[in-house]
Formats: C-alpha cells, structure tokens, sequence
C-alpha cells in the first residue's frame, strides 16, 4: 500500500503540492475565521474541587467570573483615597462598563468591594464579563485596560489580572520555531553537504507543523485547550517531522547514487522507509493514547495535541515527500553540485587515486606491460575509467571447468552475483563510472563494516570505532553508561509534584506585576482565594442562618486563613458560599495543607450536626486534586506505555529479549531526565541560565507527558537501530558482527536526528512560560542521551553480552506473530541470502534492509 501510495505522489508531484497548500490555506482561513482559543481550566471529574464547582453553578455569576484589574499609585502621585483619584477611578470604571463583553464593574470603594489596601496605594476593579476564560481574547484585556485612560491621565497605573492578564501575556513561540529550524538547517547542510537537500526536511516539516496547529487551534473550539498545548505539539511535531523527512531522504539519495531512476526511488523510499515511518510515529501515538488512563481532560488535550502534530507529520512525510523527491529529482543524488567539469574540480584525492588503481588493474587483465596505465595521456586514462566495468566478486571456477580468463572476468555482470547488498554496491559502482570520477559516498559503501546496514548509508569512521570499542569491552562499557545515567537519575528520588502560579510568570508580564502588586497590598493569598461551598438540606431564612453562621465561625479560627467573605445564598436558599483567603501563596505547600484540613476537619465537624454537604473548591484546591489524581493513576499509565512499547518491538522485530530489554533501557533515559529536570527546576540549579529566577514547582503532569512522548520519541532510534542489527545477523548469523555494523552504520544519522531534535527542544528555552521550559530541558536532555548513552552503549553491550539469546523466540509465539520487514520496500533485492556461517535465518523474519 505504501509503495503504491508513493509511486501515484511521484508520479503527481505537482497535485500532490498543491493539494497540501490548498490544506493549509483552507485550515489557516478556519482559524483566522473562527479564532484559536485556549483554557486553563481544570477539570477533574470525581474530585471534591469539581464538585465545588458545580455546586457554584448555582450562583447567578457572569461567565467569567470576577476578574481584576489592579490599580496602583506609585510615589509621587496621590493615593487612591484622595478625592480626585477617586474621580479618575470612577470615571475609568464608567468606561470600563461600555466595553463588549462587560456586564459589571465593582469599583475599590463600594462595600461589596473591599479592594483597597492599607496604605491606600493599591486597589482593584473587579470586572464581569458574559464570556468565560476560553473566550477572553487580547483584544477584549486591550479594551479594558484602554477604556482606564481616565485612570491612567490622574497618575495611576492600570494592569489587567486572572484570565485578563493571561490572555494579554499569551505569546507567539514563532522565534523558537525559526531558531530550531535554523539549527536544523546547518546540521542538514553540514550533513548531506548540499543546501538543497538540507531544505527538503525543512520544508515538509514546516508544512506539517503548520497543519498540525491549525487543526490544534480549532480544536480549541471542542475542548478545553491548555496554550501550552500547542507549544508541546510545535515543539515535538516539529522535531519528529524533520527526523522522518531525513530518514527518508537519506534512502532516497542512496538509492538515486545506486542508479534507481527517480520515480522508483521515491516509491521504494515510502515503501520502505515509510514504513517505518508509520512504524515510529505510530509508537508515538500510541504511548500518548496511555495518557487516556489518567482520566483528566487536560491530559487528554495535552495528549491530542502533539498526536495531531505526529500523525500530520507522517502524513507529510508519506504524501508530500514522495512529491517533494520527484520534483526535485537528481538534483538531490549525493554530489549533483553542478555540471561534469565542477566535479571533477571537487574530485577528492583519494577518489583519483582509486580511479588510476583501477585503471591499473584494467591494463592487467589485458595483459599490457607494467607502466602502460601511467603511460597513456589523461584523457586516455579517464576514457579508460569511464569504460571500466564495476569490479564483481570473483567466485572460485566450478569443478572441471576451465580457466577463467580475464576477458571473462571483465564481462561478467557485476549485479549477477553476490548478496542483494553486492548488487547494489555493483550498480552504485556503474553510475559512478559513468561520470568517469568515483563518488566519495562509493568508496565510503566500500569500506561499510560487514553487515551493516545498507541503508543506513556509509559508515563513519568514528562510530565504527566506538562500535568496535564497546563490542570488545561490554562490561565495562555497560557499567560506566549506567553509573552516569544513576548519577543524572539521583535527584529524581526528590521529584514532588507542585503547582505553578503568576508569580512564576516573567517580570514584566501583566500576570506577574498584578500578583506581586495584590500579593504586597492583600498578602499572597487573595492570588489564589478558595471557594467553599455548602448544601443545606432545608433553604436558610438568610445569610444569619445558624447553620450558616457556624461555619463562617470555623472558617475565621482555622490556621492557615487569613481572612473570610460574607456567606452568599443561592435564590434557593439551600446552597451557600464563602471566599477563604489563604495566608499563604497558591503554590505554597501550606496552602494545599490548608485545602485538606478545611476537606478533613474544619467543614465535617462545623456541618456535621446541620446536615451540610460541603466541597473546597478554587484554582489551587483543584491543582491539588489534580496532582492527587495524577499520583495514583501514574503506575497504569507507566504499565500501559511500557506494554505499549514492548508489543510493538516485539511485532516487528520478533524477539521477547529485545522487546523488553529495549522497554526498559527507555526508562533509563526517562529516569535522568527526570533527575535534570528536578535540579533545575525544582532545585534551581543553573535556573537563572535559562531566564527563571529560582526555584519553582514542577506540575505533575509534566512528567506524565514528558514520559509518554519520550518513550514514543525513543521508538524512532531503537527501530533504526534494531533494523540495521537484525539484518546483519540475518545474513551473517555473527551476532557480535551484526552489534557492530548496525551501530557503525546508523550511528551518524541517529546522533545527527538527535542534534536536530535537541536544537529543536532548546530553542524553546526562550519562552517565558516555565512549564514550556521544562518540556525543552526535560526532552532535550533525554533524547540527547537516548540518542548517545542508550543506543550508542547501552543497547549494543547487553546485545554482545546476551548473544544468540537476542533472537530467542519461541515456536508458540512464532506461529501468533505477523511478519514484518520494518524496511523491507517491496523490490525483489531486498531478500537476503542464508547466512554466510550456513545456518538458515530465523522462523519468519525477513531482512529489513
């Protein structure tokens, strides 16, 4: 299917294109139409926060609930107690009430108010409007804080707060996206050596992420959306879109250096590569499908978000590439700088000389005398080249039969002989002769470890030594990886889940400069005030009711609370509310202590007698609930991943030891991302390095996410790696061999997909948001030792260690599973011959390369 479904984009690259633009026009004019909205409301079905909510819908409240906007009169103007700073508020509060949206405006000193601070500096207007937050666009926060101008002209300063500020702070990541594209850029070009190429992961990564977000922002319209949503999804859908768009490429240049024309190629490179492809993403998809086990909405969203950016990426990289490679053509083959004198100017040293020795050889076959090579002109000499067959294995003569001569040896097709991996080498050899110069990219093939993966492209020299390294030493180099991931995995011991609040906002930012103005004026509870919420079995004769008045009594004595609102009656009568304001920050550790002991003592006993049912309820007690939440059902949602990633191993690579021992080596880089993650974030070690001023919570649905996306993520590595070992074996039988020339031939595009990742992950550090950072720091760190410690040294010890055990499957599970060739493109060279130790290949399998 997939082969198919390549074959008609190439064939069709311009309808193909233009279909994937018309998409994106057709989506970006949904979302310029509609709007992209996003909330921060948490809702956690079952909790008592929930239930507290729910009971207050009741109350005959405006949509949005009371909004502030802070008021301030710095020094050198008057207080807001004189009177013509009174005038200047009331006037503004006018003005406020004519703007859309607006159904109330409560000034500092009407009673109800009681928003005016001690030194008469700081006050606050509370503001209703009939749209809640989701709906509380830039736009409308622009038009409050302008109506203030009467405000503003008498010296006061005017800063909007709560969902008002929000919508005002919400920032474009676009910088992060240009830097990590940037990035990507130089390590592509560096990489294939040709600009052109290097574009090719950009472009089709662009457009899938640009896809991908405006299916987010509509998305936005149908739930509740958090704006860190789309950022997760940016930064994850645009660093899978780039890594798959390079794997494919990868094989597409090799199979137009091996003569493939270029239709062929672009179908064999979806069919194959491709699959994998949809191998990976599918991974991906799937681990985040786990986060559906914590039960939460916004895990929900924040699990659909960066699903639509991978399943857009996919989609690009199976449709629009294939479209992209037959446009582009050779100008994409490895070398295409330019016409036959160009180069030959760029000819290496080396790749003259391996032309003169095999024009050497040539004179040999012939017979002429020792000399006559070097004795023709150049021109005759790269005829000469040019000429030359590729050399062919030389099989020994069947018996009896008689001499083989040279005339024979040099009509021999070279592709007729040898394992699919010689024909594709022989026929590389033929294009490359028919340039007359010898590709780099040739000779490096040639020197490709036995075994290796074929299309993983040549093998750098580098890898194959560290290959060769860790094969001879696996205990040692086992230990060391391990002692280095246990030592980054240490603080992850101290990882405790908390909450974020304004005050951990940027400075300067309206969330941040209102909090710190409320917190010095009203203490730092009236940021995060609870809501307590009763329902009377019988309807209360008024607010002096006794049952009423016994819990405003037992809220005022708890510890912990600074001050309580008058009691508010439903026009039923039989619910009731109070607003209990914290001594304490809403992400200090006291306040959720103060949030159980009102749940687990106060309320119980001050209603017991009266037959209330009472629920706290508030921004902070439902974070509370929703960390409580994510503790308990974290170990299904673990269970469910990890089952996840081992089945889909298993399928494709038919080996339970590899299933599960790559399971579990994921967990390794998790573990010290987490352990980085709470130095920095939680400790605040190197905190101010990356624009935050010191220590903050870590909400626990960060590490939840961070967990389902990095096993995904670590899915792409493992089946490029795993591939490339698995082939090897299959035609050598040599399972230390096969270690070797797997990781010696993925190695340099598995760290190069890495560095893009990790750019990618980075660029992110420049939000202000604290919880985008820790999704940078969190996946950076982990992919970059996933792509390096894992891969690069823990999976290929254990492998030499284990030996033959690696490809133990037993004869029951053998029949149950599928076969798969996770690489296998559909062409007959991709059947690889028994093993050359005599040995036939395992039950089932086919090469992948």
């Amino acid at each position: 299917m997939l082969l198919a479904a390549g074959r008609w984009c190439a064939r069709r690259p311009k309808r193909t294109v233009a279909a994937w633009l018309l998409l994106l026009i057709s989506l970006a004019a949904a979302v310029g139409a509609f709007g992209r909205v996003t909330s921060e409301a948490v809702t956690i079905p079952g909790s008592d926060s929930q239930a507290a909510r729910d009971t207050a819908g009741a109350f005959a409240d405006a949509a949005s609930g009371r909004q502030p906007v802070v008021l301030y009169a710095p020094d050198g103007a008057a207080p807001l107690t004189s009177s013509g700073q009174r005038e200047a508020v009331e006037e503004a509060a006018r003005a406020i009430e004519d703007v859309d949206h607006v159904v109330a405006v409560t000034t500092p000193y009407e009673p109800a108010g009681g928003s005016l601070g001690a030194d008469g500096r700081t006050g606050r207007l509370t503001v209703e409007l009939d749209v809640g937050g989701r709906d509380i666009t830039p736009e409308t926060t622009r038009a409050i804080t302008d109506a203030a101008a009467p405000a503003v002209r008498a010296g006061i300063e005017v800063t909007a707060g709560g969902d008002l500020a929000a919508a005002e702070d919400k920032g474009s990541t676009g910088h992060s996206e240009v830097i990590g594209l940037a990035a990507a850029f130089v390590v592509l070009a560096l990489g294939f050596g040709s600009l052109v190429a290097a574009g090719v992961p950009l472009l089709t990564g662009a457009v899938g992420l640009g896809v991908s977000l405006c299916l987010i922002g509509l998305a936005g319209h149908l739930m509740d959306m958090p704006s860190s949503g789309a950022t997760i999804a940016a930064m994850i859908g645009l660093g899978v879109g780039i890594d798959y768009t390079l794997f494919c490429l990868t094989r597409f240049r090799e199979l137009l250096a091996a003569g493939v024309d270029v239709e062929d190629a672009a179908a064999r490179t979806t069919a194959g590569s491709g699959k994998a492809v949809v191998f990976a993403g599918s991974a991906v998809v799937a681990a985040l499908a786990g986060l559906a086990f914590g039960g939460l909405p916004l895990l929900h969203a924040l699990a659909l978000a960066p699903g639509i950016a991978v399943v857009a990426a996919m989609a690009a990289t199976l449709t629009l590439l294939p479209a992209v490679l037959s446009l582009l053509g050779r100008r994409l083959a490895p070398g295409a700088r330019g016409g036959r004198k160009a180069r030959g100017r760029r000819e290496t040293r080396k790749a003259r000389e391996e032309r003169e020795r095999v024009v050497r050889r040539e004179a040999d076959d012939r017979g002429e005398p020792e000399g006559a090579g070097t004795a023709a002109s150049a021109a005759d000499r790269t005829e000469a080249a040019t000429d030359a067959p590729a050399p062919a294995r030389r099989e020994a003569p069947a018996a009896g039969a008689g001499p083989e001569t040279a005339s024979d040896r040099r009509e021999e097709p070279a592709a007729a002989t040898g394992t699919a991996s010689d024909r594709s080498e022989a026929r590389a050899a033929e294009a490359a002769a028919a340039t007359g110069v010898e590709r780099p990219e040739t000779l490096a093939a040639r020197t490709r470890p036995v075994g290796a993966h074929p299309g993983a492209g040549p093998a750098p020299a580098g890898w194959g030594r560290i290959a060769a390294f860790v094969a001879s030493r696996p205990w040692r180099c086992l230990l060391a990886a391990l002692a280095l991931t246990g030592v980054l995995a240490v603080p992850a011991t101290q990882l405790t889940y908390g909450q974020l609040d304004a005050g951990d906002k940027a400075v300067g930012t309206a969330s941040r400069t209102s909090y710190d103005r409320l917190a010095d004026a009203f203490g730092p509870g009236a940021n995060g005030p609870l809501q307590v919420v009763s329902t009377l079995p019988t309807p209360a004769s008024g607010p002096d009711d006794a049952r009423i008045t016994a819990v405003t009594a037992a809220l005022r004595t708890t510890g912990g609370v600074a001050s309580v609102g008058p009691a508010q009656l439903d026009a039923s009568g039989t619910r009731v509310r109070w607003q209990v304001t914290p001594t304490t920050a809403p992400s200090d550790p006291d306040t959720v202590a103060l949030v159980h002991r009102l749940r687990d003592e106060t309320l119980p006993r001050a209603g017991a007698d009266a037959g209330l049912v009472t629920h706290v309820g508030g921004a902070t007690a439902a974070q509370a609930d929703l960390n409580e939440r994510l503790t308990e059902r974290m170990p299904l949602v673990v269970g469910f991943v990890l089952a996840v990633a081992a089945l889909l191993l298993l399928v494709a690579f038919r080996s339970p030891v590899v299933a599960v021992k790559a399971a579990l080596m994921n967990l390794v880089s998790v573990a010290a991302s987490y352990g980085v993650l709470t130095a920095v974030f939680q400790w605040g070690w190197g905190a101010t390095l990356i624009g935050l001023e010191g220590p903050v919570p870590i909400p626990g649905y960060v590490p939840l996410l961070m967990f389902a996306v990095l096993f995904g993520l670590a899915m792409d590595y493992e089946v490029f790696l795993l591939s490339a070992v698995r082939a090897a074996y299959l035609r050598d039988g040599d399972n230390r061999g096969a270690v070797i020339a797997g990781l010696a031939g993925t190695g340099r595009i598995i760290t190069s997909a890495a560095l893009i990742m990790v750019s990618v992950f980075l660029g992110y550090l420049l939000s202000d948001d604290p919880v985008v950072k820790m999704f940078g720091i969190g996946l950076a760190t982990a992919v970059a030792l996933d792509a390096t410690v894992v891969r690069g040294v823990l999976v290929p010890s254990t492998m030499v260690l284990l030996g033959r055990a690696n490809w133990w499957l037993p004869d029951a599970l053998d029949r149950l599973l599928p076969r798969l060739a996770i690489e296998d493109d559909g062409h007959d060279d991709t059947e690889p011959p028994s093993p050359a130790t005599g040995q036939a290949p395992l039950a089932g399998t086919r090469s992948a390369s």
